[in-house]
Order: C-alpha cells, then structure tokens, then sequence
C-alpha cells in the first residue's frame, strides 16, 4: 500500500517531504534488489564448489594410499596419455623415482594391464589410463593382426603386419617416461648391419623400440656372437658369463633376445641338453640355468622373451650332436625358450611362429637384410617396431 501510494502521488506531483519518502523506500528496494542477485550468483558457485570438494576428496583418498607422506609438494604434469585420460601428478618422495598418480577421469584397461615398480617399490607405470574406445580400436587391430598371421610368409604379410603395428603404437599414444629398459642378446641386439648413430654406436632395434616407447633409461647389452650356452672351457661369448654385467635388477623391463648363434655354433661335438635333467651341460641346461636365477637377481623385472625370425642359414652338418636325434632347427633352438619363459610367467613375443620377417622369402630378405641374417635398417626398425608393440599391448593387458 503505502508503495502504491508513493508512486502515485509522485505520478501526479509531490512536495518535498514526500518525495524524501519516495527516495528512501527506492532506495530500500535497489538494496533488496541487489542482495537477492547476489545471493542468485552464488547458487553456481556452490554447487561447483560441492563437486570439487567431492572430486578432491576421491583423488586425495588415492594419493594417501600410494604414498607414505601427504605432504609432499604435487607438481601437475601432462605427459604420457594425458590428452586421453586427464591429468597427472608427480610426487617427489625422499628423492627416489617419482610416481604417476591418476587423477578423474581414468580407465581400467583389463585384469591384466600391468604395474611397474622401481627397486623402492614406487609405481613408475601403470595401465589406466587409455579411454574405453580406444581399447576397442586396439583390440580390433590385433584381430586384424592375429588373421595375418595366417598368411603365407611373405613379403606383403611382413609389411601388413608393420603397417598394424605402427597402427597399434600411434593409437595408444602411450610411453614409458620413468621406465628403465635392458636389452640382453647378440649382434642382432647390438645392430651389426645397420648404419650407425653419431656416436659410432650401431643402430639395432634396440633404437626404435625406444624411439617407439620412450622409456626413460635404455641399457643395450646386445654383444656379437653371444650365446646361451658356453662351447668352451672359457668361452667368453656365453651370456652367463656376464651375468652379473647383463641381468641388472634396476631395470623395470628386460628383454632376452638370444639362441641364433647357439643354433649356428659348430664345435665338433654339440651339447643340446635336456630341460629339467638335473643339469646345467649344454644349450638346455644353461638356459634352463639362467631363466630360473632371473627371479633371484631382478624380482621386480618384468622379463620378455623374443624368438628369432625363420632365416635361411643352417646348422652345421659336420656337427655331432649330443641329446638330439638329428639336425636342430632353429625352431629346435626356439623352443625350450619358449617353454622356460612360460614356465616363470614371462611373456614371449613369439617373431618366429609369427613368419614376421621370414627371411626364406627372396623379397622380404632381399629388403630387409643387410647379409644372409643380420637386418639392414628397414628391417631393424620392423623388428623393433613389433617389439615396441608387443611390449605395450602386453602392459595394457590388451593380449589376444
């Protein structure tokens, strides 16, 4: 009422005294006015500030159960597969390796996706962090892979299998940033036939599984003419000799590629062993030998086991061979590889039974070898490609 009033006698003419009054109830309205806004503003605001408390609250939870003091500094990072899965922290702890803390959104991969721990026990990777869609598209190219398998060996199936390969990498978009990675093996390993680095240092597969991954440290323990089992009294050649040089713990990630040279080696009298014999003589044993002490000297490695490519060099036919009925084949060779690895749950990128870089087709070693075994660089980098691959579909637990 009084209001109404106001309005009217100011529509129609006032004196002094009532047009004072007027001003103060406007007045007294712009107030109200205001105040109602602000309190309308502030409606949003609380409500985010409920879904960043939520949020904060899940991700500290997190935070405190994988680290020993919460009051370490956070640094926000971007690294890795963060344009799929958000944003990362890194915590410094005691001066040892940082780890990777997922914050939303994050994805589980599989039951199988890995976890890499440093010597100190600190989680340096871990597999949570690709979208579901893009776990389908992985899981679709291995599909397609797994069917080229079938193929004849050849070179038109060498190359599809790289082409899935590359397809494989550049969609995951992952590396392995706080990762060591040691590489135990022979002259393929080193990289006799391919051009070299700057350095001097010959550039093997070793290269591109690191150009491919990014691991934070790379370790190449490739020697030429290495072999698994020593055939001599001394032979220097012989990975177990170097054992405690090779098979260093630090290393999150191992990958053994040996056995061709064993297959090729010519001494008069040939030792291949017996898996499970009692003992370490000859090429079973030693391996057997050396598998078996791995989980001793790295127990927080994660070992891979890579089969050589089907080549055209032969064994020796002037060798007499002892716990063998007949002439081994590579294949031969390969095989108790496979069977050890398996054994202590090791992964095993079978290359051979793939028929990747069948080297008995004229095109695929004409292409791709720089002599009758070693790779040229296009090869090196198909055999490290797959490697790079196989080692990141088995992290993410992404296995077919």
């Amino acid at each position: 009422m009084v209001y109404g009033k106001i309005v009217k006698i100011y529509h129609w003419g006032i004196d002094g005294e009532t047009r004072g009054l007027y001003d103060m109830e406007r007045k007294r309205r712009e107030k109200q006015k205001a105040w109602l806004l602000r309190r309308l503003m502030m409606v949003p605001v609380v409500i985010a500030a409920f879904f960043l408390i939520e949020t904060f609250g899940e991700d500290k939870s997190y935070v405190m159960a994988q680290q020993n003091d919460p009051n370490q500094e956070e640094e926000l990072q971007t690294g890795d597969a963060a344009s799929l899965a958000g944003v990362y922290y890194r915590r410094e702890n005691d001066g040892r390796k940082s780890q990777r803390l997922r914050t939303r959104p994050y994805y589980k991969v599989s039951e199988g996706s890995q976890i890499l721990y440093d010597v100190s026990g600190n989680v340096v990777w871990q597999a949570d962090t690709i979208a579901p869609e893009t776990v389908e598209l992985l899981r679709a190219y291995v599909q397609e892979r797994n069917q080229v398998y079938e193929w004849e060996n050849s070179f038109e199936k060498t190359l599809k299998i790289n082409e899935l390969d590359q397809k494989i990498l550049e969609t995951a978009g992952c590396t392995f940033p706080n990762v060591k990675i040691n590489f135990i093996g022979d002259s393929i390993t080193e990289g006799f036939g391919g051009s070299q680095d700057t350095d001097g240092r010959q550039i093997s597969y070793v290269y591109y599984v690191q150009e491919a991954l990014q691991f934070e440290e790379v370790c190449n323990h490739g020697r030429g003419s290495a072999t698994i089992a020593p055939y001599s009294d001394n032979d220097e050649r012989a990975i177990g000799a170097h054992e405690d040089e090779f098979f260093l713990g630090e290393y999150e990630i191992t990958v053994f590629y040996a056995g061709v040279n064993d297959f090729l080696a010519g001494p008069e009298v040939k030792d291949f062993g017996v898996l499970d014999g009692g003992t370490t003589e000859g090429y079973c044993g030693e391996l057997q030998r050396i598998v078996n002490s791995m989980k001793t000297k790295c127990p927080n490695t994660l070992f891979f086991f890579v089969t050589a490519y089907p080549t055209f060099a032969q064994a020796s036919l002037h060798v007499k061979y002892i716990n063998f009925d007949g002439i081994p084949t590579l294949d031969d060779y390969m095989n108790p590889i496979r069977i050890m690895a398996q054994r202590n749950g090791y992964p095993v990128i079978d290359i051979y039974n793939t028929g990747l870089m069948d080297t008995h087709d004229a095109d695929t070693a004409e292409n791709f070898l720089s002599d009758w075994i070693h790779p040229n660089d296009a090869g090196y980098r198909i055999l490290g490609e797959h490697i790079a691959a196989e080692i990141l579909l088995y992290c993410l637990g992404i296995v077919e």
